[in-house]
């Protein structure tokens, strides 16, 4: 049970490959429903976190569409009172993560957002989610202001100063809005 001085935070699960399991009738990779890989993430730590997860929508985030997005941007706006001043997380797919901070950003410019995922499913490597919500959950804990950020590939950076290189499969930083990545 977490003490009433643990900052409170709301987890938003989109699902993306963060959640992407095998299913060995189909004999592919399927974004699947719940927060099995965050429960087994923070198990270490449920006692210091005071965390409630909702998933208004869970796919792959190439399948998102715009109604997806605004499920994501109400699932935070309808949160109980206590959880609507709370830090945001939102695991989402890669491919289209910044698409998605953008409307956030257009709607919730005001609170502390900050959009993880993973570049491999958990169940296959469960080191790099773990990583990047780890990041997540780190970073809000000590932001001292609102801001729309990606954390990915052990960075956290605010929208637009980080992008996915996708020939190097990791997420860099860049130059400047709208630039591309910057290389190693």
């Amino acid at each position: 049970m977490s003490d009433s001085s643990d900052l409170p935070v709301l987890l938003v699960d989109a699902g993306g490959t963060f959640n992407k399991r095998y299913d060995p009738i189909r004999g592919d990779l399927q974004v699947v429903p719940g927060h099995a890989a965050v429960d087994m993430i923070v198990a270490s730590a449920r006692e210091n976190l005071d965390l409630v997860c909702v998933q208004p929508v869970c796919k792959d985030s190439l399948e998102m569409t715009d109604a997806d997005r605004e499920a994501i941007v109400a699932a935070i706006d309808a949160a109980d009172p206590r959880w609507r001043a709370a830090p945001v997380i939102v695991i989402h797919g890669t491919d289209t993560m910044e698409q998605t901070a953008e409307v956030i950003a257009g709607r919730l410019a005001d609170r502390l957002v900050v959009l993880t995922g993973a570049m491999r499913p958990f169940e296959i490597d469960a080191v790099e989610p773990a990583l990047n919500l780890g990041l997540a959950l780190g970073f809000v804990q000590g932001a001292s202001r609102p801001g729309i950020f990606l954390a990915m590939s052990g960075l956290v950076r605010p929208l637009g100063e980080l992008a996915k290189d996708r020939e190097a499969g990791v997420f860099r930083p860049v130059r400047a809005r709208g630039a591309t990545p910057t290389a190693r």
